[in-house]
């Protein structure tokens, strides 16, 4: 591996996210596993151990969300504990049978990702709890109830303390997940409003990177969380006003993103100042009248007044007026005219879609059922229940990324719990914990994590070596590992090594009271060392598919999510209802969904620990204007009115052509071949009509129409160059290949 790669992973290592500490979950972790230890200690009960363990896990578990979704993961966690940690007590007192009970149970375990992220979590925790209690086994079948005994009671006393002792308020995580969503949208608007005067081409496109994939995650977070706390309660005036405010949040979205694609292209126009200013203004006031809105929403209506509506498209439609009379480098041209227009009607729709969140937001403390019902923008949340088996039997296949993850977890586990044995290494669980703990469906990311749990072990258990040698009375390390113990948890969610630091602090300095034995620490680092060679060994050797062979697939599903996006917006252009069909804005949130997918993959692909030998720079262009093709489809859709009857048969081809070269890109992408050349979409639009010095030529008619078209045609010719370039091909390859465009037409 060159120095310029190990140096990248050092600061991946090293690198914090951009989140606070969450210091209330890691107090709470802490009285949930240190303070039952402490009174179990002092009573002198030698499975003391099994309390911690349950009250930490069970804690870990609470991931936040609806009260609902929190008691379902952390019972389920309690529950497969409690069993895992009686099969492991009882198989670890026989060494024959201990190595394909690890290997049936583990990747049993991590096979229950097929469920979803929560179930992997929980099924982790479980093998978790398994190797500790393998590593330490039962003498008897009543040892292994009573420990069981205590990890119940650890998890219960965690689930009482973060589900009844903490206030209940059932609503506040999805108020909280709202309000996030529209401070976020405010930040998105208000630089969408200062790139309106200044932005170049980098500035949006950084925009775009930098805005449109974290909001729709935090839509569906708060998507789930609605989802959540709706199942299974009788609907209430709340629920109804919060899913009001969600959906004008994911209708807004798409209503930002348009006017943005508007005023970047408006940035290249003549005599368009003022127009600009207006927009930066009425941006500026919308951002902060959002900002206040989520404020109301957090606090549940609780607001000495009410934001701001005192914004719109009366100014920006008078600084329209005032370059109509201007002449020369002030006037404006018949394109940028329309492009300002259609801005001015996008700021009236966000000022529309503002007043119903002020006053939804306003009567949230009312529960009596809501006025406006939750049809208004047509966004459905309902789930859609499939069979219990479904996924076990999707997932029994060779390019199933979970089977494959849970065998190579299960096999690896099993040849850890035989080495130790073997080796006949003191405190063994916890090579087989660093094995579970840092393998991942991904190279990428296991090794990043591989990286971090060294180091942090490492640095952790220095420091604890350090701690031991300078502080000898149990009562001032049992206040200590309380406050570590917090801390590690506070910081898992800004930097994984962080935590591993805190947490090695923490038990080793609990072991080392418990057994009087100060050399410890440096078992831990060696243990730590072994189950990480392991892990990455695992990872690399067994049944490994690199990021570079599912990345074709992930881009590819973007692109063919947004041809499905583009057919929709098309063919309800052309149509008689118009925005009317509920699957409208689901396809856009598919699109949304895809495009994270893709992009997730290629940073995976980025932080895998091997020589790439395919240019980047093609690969980031795909990613970049797959979002930029999208935006350009999504500002296409505002467009309110229907296609001019005159323009429909012109439109029809264009869209049948667009779709053709989408599914043609996506074909090329996923199997590495140049993709057909494109056809001549000039040509195809001056069939009825072309734009001559800023001005609409008579067969487009509508000059909006006409911009709109051609930025949709310029992100489609980026793409396809991104394309090609990524997989040249011989010559006659292109020529059998180019036969293919006659059929576009």
């Amino acid at each position: 591996m060159s120095t310029r790669r190990l140096l990248e992973h050092a600061k991946e290592v090293a690198r914090f996210a951009p989140v606070r500490p969450a210091v209330k979950a890691g107090f709470r972790a802490a009285i949930a596993s240190i303070l039952p230890l402490l009174v179990a200690s002092g009573f002198h009960l030698s499975e003391a151990l099994w309390l911690s363990v349950g009250g930490f896990n069970t804690s870990f578990a609470d991931k936040g969300g609806s009260y609902r979704s929190r008691a379902i993961s952390m019972g389920a966690v309690a529950l497969t504990g409690v069993l895992s940690v009686f099969v492991g007590g009882l198989a670890g007192g026989h060494p024959a049978l201990a190595i394909p009970v690890a290997l049936v149970w583990v990747t049993a375990c991590s096979y229950a990702g097929v469920y979803g992220p929560t179930a992997g979590f929980v099924g982790n925790i479980a093998a978790s709890a398994f190797v500790i209690s393998l590593g330490l086994p039962a003498s008897s079948l009543l040892e292994a109830l009573t420990r069981v005994g205590f990890l119940l009671v650890g998890a219960l006393w965690a689930m009482l303390l973060s589900l009844v002792l903490w206030p209940i308020r059932p609503y506040r995580p999805a108020r909280f997940a709202v309000g996030r969503c529209f401070r976020a949208l405010a930040d998105f608007a208000g630089e969408v409003g200062r790139l309106s005067i200044r932005g170049d081409s980098a500035a949006w496109q950084a925009l775009i990177q930098g805005h449109h994939g974290r909001i729709r995650e935090l839509l569906e977070e708060a998507r789930s969380t609605l989802a959540a706390i709706r199942r299974g309660r009788q609907e209430s005036g709340r629920g109804e006003r919060l899913l009001v405010l969600f959906q004008v949040a994911d209708t807004t979205f798409g209503v930002v993103i348009a006017l943005a694609d508007v005023m970047e292209s408006l940035s290249h126009g003549t005599g368009v100042r003022p127009a600009q200013d207006a927009v930066e203004r009425a941006l500026a006031a919308y951002s902060r009248t959002l900002q206040e809105l989520a404020r109301i929403v957090e606090t549940e209506g609780h607001a000495r007044q009410l934001p701001s509506l005192d914004w719109g498209a009366e100014a920006l439609r008078e600084a329209i007026a005032r370059t109509e009379a201007a002449e020369g480098a002030q006037a404006m041209r018949v394109i940028d005219r329309a492009q300002a227009l259609h801005a001015a009607r996008l700021l009236a729709r966000l000022r529309e879609f503002a007043g119903v969140a002020v006053e939804t937001a306003a009567s949230l403390a009312d529960d009596r059922p809501a006025s406006f019902g939750q049809a208004l923008l047509g966004i459905d949340l309902a789930e859609r229940k499939r069979p219990f088996l479904g996924p076990l039997r999707e997932n029994l296949s060779s390019d199933s990324v979970v089977l494959r993850h849970a065998l190579r977890v299960g096999v690896t586990t099993a040849i850890a719990v035989w080495l130790t044995a073997r080796l006949q290494q003191s405190y063994g669980y916890w090579v087989t914990i660093t094995v579970l703990t840092i393998m991942m469906p991904y190279t990428g990311p296991t090794f990043l994590k591989g990286l971090q749990r060294v180091v942090g072990t490492v640095v952790g258990g220095v420091l604890a070596a350090v701690v031991a040698a300078w502080l000898h009375d149990p009562h001032a390390i049992s206040v200590l590992v309380f406050f570590t113990a917090a801390i590690s948890v506070a910081v898992i969610s800004v930097n994984y090594g962080l935590y591993t630091v805190f947490l090695t602090i923490t038990f080793v300095l609990l072991a080392e009271v418990g057994s009087g034995d100060w050399s410890l620490a440096r078992v831990r680092i060696i243990n730590t060392l072994i189950g990480g060679a392991l892990a990455l060994a695992g990872t690399w050797l067994l049944w490994e598919r690199p990021e570079k062979e599912r990345f074709p697939a992930q881009l590819a599903a973007a692109l063919r999510a947004d041809r499905e996006y583009f057919r929709q917006v098309f063919s309800a252009w052309l149509g008689d209802s118009k925005g009317q069909d509920p699957t409208f804005g689901e396809a856009r949130r598919k699109m949304g969904l895809a495009t994270i997918n893709a992009e997730a993959s290629f940073q995976r692909l980025l932080s895998e620990p091997r020589r790439r030998t395919e240019p980047l720079e093609p690969l980031m262009t795909l990613l970049a204007y797959t979002r930029r093709f999208s935006a350009a489809v999504i500002a296409f859709s505002t467009h309110n009115e229907r296609a001019p009857e005159r323009v429909r048969s012109l439109l029809a081809r264009f869209a049948t052509t667009t779709e053709h070269v989408l599914e043609d890109l996506a074909d090329a992408v996923a199997q590495g071949r140049t993709p057909a050349p494109l056809p001549d979409f000039a040509g195809l639009l001056a069939g009825e009509g072309a734009t001559t010095g800023g001005e609409a030529a008579p067969g487009v008619g509508e000059p909006l129409l006409q911009a709109q078209l051609e930025r949709v045609v310029r992100q489609l010719t980026v793409l396809h160059g991104a394309a090609s370039r990524r997989s040249p091909v011989a010559e006659e390859h292109s020529e059998q290949r180019g036969a293919l465009s006659g059929g576009y037409q």
